[in-house]
């Protein structure tokens, strides 16, 4: 029997230790919680070494002293306590960020244990929680205040979070009820049997408990944040979403995100990531904050009416006047805030999503430090049209409505057309004339642009194919290829394809990237690229000077020829820095051996001081508008000089 209690002790113990072993390595999380966790864990060893004293005591294994009992005694009450105590306290940081509560709050929740905790240190003169007399252990007068106490800690946290389990997700609810249960059975146990071996049992049962759950939880976590990851959010849209309440959705997004991406030093902009996480825990008091990457956050709050909207931007404004500190320096970071609100039974699970990309692709309208946009700005009318816009985009695919319309290039030197660039066009017979600025965001999104990217490359192959450009007088005809294009690992199989399909030499296509494809993985892209280079086709880097790309980076990728964005050539004839820029870029590239294009040419000025400083082909509505292929085709003969 003597070996047997201290054989139970022991397993309870190594158990102790597995689990102070798993949280200490399992995951790397510096989450508040976490730590109160181990304290609960660090606070259940120290109570099982406690009880093995006790044990060796009653066993007469260890001779009987008086102030041993006592301090065995003292110690068992105060762990007990503080564990009940920190199992509240875990709660109510895990779900209601109990620890960003202001000071008074948190005094007043430790005050009932202070209180009994003054009681027990003094009882060994008071006899107030207890006393020994001859070896024997009694409970004293106030001895109900202990027990209470405990009670009352276990219970305000396990009510709470079963008020609040719908904040966390669905594996985090089933775990409190979980322990509800496992918390009654203990004390049920405890009240019939008065066995507190059985008692002990069922408490490290929910300390086990406790690991699932955060365990769990963390599958759902942002690691770099601490934050709910997307994972989590789809689970608030189907559990959520389409049922009554009075419910909003804040997506946040930091505005310089991409430049700070582009131009910093990675460590440090996630650590601008991490503070404005921690500020908008603390800032809105809810769990249900998520890190959806790329610089956005989620707030969900589902009482509306009970959340103090203007105090929680006014906050975020107040913080945002002053600069943040990056790599030594001070920068003034500006947020997006789109307030979704979906207690109107129109918005549902099925159209959710689109709701949500609706915000997500609004265009910045003011430069503000925090640019606050209410649904009821875009709202149903912008979700409808996003809507329209979708189901204009499956009839094209289903009933071949796109079309590629060619936009010239001319050469300054001879003034003839050595090359187009083809873009594809929407008309729709319901919708009318759709702008690819709509729809290609909206097909990258819905996962539509991959079809669109298809029909592109086998028109361009077909109208390379089908027309001797070479005769007309053109080196070969620009396609553009997407981000997503781009990082197809399919895409150097694809092109051998049509290669073969229309028997086309590839040095008769141009390849055109856009300058934000390099910002994804550098390394993928390389290799692809020259992959398809070997195949034999050439490449253009689109849009250069709106991706803060510098000349170093632009020469790691096989790209023969820059294509200068329209707002950098438009800035040169209004500012005299952005003209003294655009000469020095010409001449720079000229250096490296790059060809130039100048895009968005629109008057004579402009093309002829193009053409004094040296710039080799201009792209514009100077010369032509982006045009269907027959009209394109006769320009093209005309300008060229070219017979039918």
């Amino acid at each position: 029997m003597i070996n047997m209690k201290i054989a139970y002790n022991l397993l309870i113990l190594s158990i102790l230790f597995v689990c102070i072993w798993f949280v200490y390595v399992s995951v790397d999380s510096k989450a508040y919680y976490r730590k109160i966790y181990r304290g609960i864990l660090w606070a259940a060893v120290l109570m099982y070494l406690n009880r093995l004293i006790s044990v060796s005591l009653e066993q007469e294994l260890i001779p009987y002293v008086g102030w041993l009992l006592v301090t065995e005694r003292l110690v068992h009450y105060f762990l007990t306590l503080a564990i009940y105590t920190l199992y509240a306290y875990f709660i109510f940081c895990l779900v209601g960020q109990f620890h960003y509560y202001p000071r008074k709050v948190k005094v007043a929740f430790w005050s009932a244990n202070l209180i009994v905790n003054a009681l027990l240190v003094t009882s060994p003169w008071t006899h107030a929680i207890f006393y020994v007399e001859n070896g024997v252990s009694y409970h004293g007068k106030l001895f109900f205040l202990l027990i209470f106490t405990r009670a009352m800690y276990a219970l305000l946290a396990t009510v709470y979070a079963l008020m609040k389990r719908r904040l966390m997700i669905r594996i985090f609810g089933q775990s409190i009820i979980l322990l509800a249960v496992f918390s009654l059975i203990q004390v049920v146990q405890f009240l019939i049997c008065q066995d507190e071996t059985m008692y002990y049992s069922t408490l490290i049962v929910n300390i086990i408990i406790f690991l699932l759950t955060i365990t769990m939880v963390e599958f759902y976590k942002d690691s770099a944040t601490e934050l709910l990851n997307k994972k989590a959010f789809r689970q608030f849209i189907d559990r959520e979403i389409g049922r009554p309440g009075n419910k909003a959705v804040y997506l946040i997004k930091l505005k310089n995100y991409e430049y700070l991406r582009d131009n910093c030093y990675e460590p440090s902009v996630m650590d601008l990531i991490k503070q404005l996480a921690e500020y908008i825990k603390e800032y809105s008091m809810l769990s249900s904050v998520y890190y959806f990457e790329d610089g956005k956050y989620g707030i969900v709050v589902r009482q509306r009416d009970r959340f103090d909207e203007a105090e929680f931007l006014d906050k975020l404004k107040k913080r945002f006047c002053v600069p943040f500190e990056l790599n030594g320096a001070s920068i003034n970071l500006t947020l997006f805030v789109a307030v979704l609100d979906v207690s109107d039974g129109r918005i549902n699970k099925n159209n959710f999503y689109r709701y949500f990309a609706v915000c997500d692709d609004l265009k910045y309208r003011s430069n503000d430090l925090i640019e606050i946009v209410q649904s009821d700005s875009f709202g149903i009318d912008e979700l409808q049209k996003y809507r329209n816009i979708e189901d204009a985009i499956e009839r094209a695919l289903a009933e071949h409505e796109f079309e590629m319309y060619y936009q010239p290039i001319i050469s300054t030197q001879t003034g003839r057309v050595v090359s187009a660039e083809a873009l594809i066009r929407l008309k729709d017979r319901l919708m009318g004339f759709v702008s690819p600025e709509d729809f290609i965001p909206i097909s990258e999104n819905n996962g539509k642009i991959l079809e669109i990217s298809e029909f592109v490359i086998d028109s361009v192959f077909r109208f390379v194919k089908e027309n001797d450009i070479t005769a007309m007088g053109m080196e070969f005809i620009e396609m553009n290829l997407s981000v997503m294009q781009c990082m197809d690992k399919n895409l150097t199989e694809k092109l051998q394809y049509y290669i073969h399909k229309y028997d086309v030499d590839p040095r008769r296509i141009n390849l055109e990237i856009t300058e934000t494809a390099t910002n994804f993985d550098e390394r993928r892209l390389k290799e692809q690229l020259l992959d398809i280079k070997k195949l034999g086709f050439t490449f253009s880097l689109d849009d250069y000077g709106t991706g803060y790309s510098n000349l170093v980076r632009v020469l790691e990728y096989p790209v023969d020829v820059i294509k200068l964005d329209k707002s950098i050539v438009w800035a040169a004839f209004t500012d005299r820095d952005s003209f003294v820029t655009i000469k020095n870029l010409i001449s720079m590239f000229h250096d490296v051996r790059r060809k130039l294009v100048a895009e968005g040419v629109e008057n004579e000025e402009q093309m002829n001081t193009l053409k004094e400083l040296g710039c080799d082909y201009i792209q514009g509505y100077f010369y032509s508008r982006p045009v269907p292929q027959a009209e394109f085709i006769a320009f093209t003969r005309s300008i060229n000089c070219v017979d039918d």
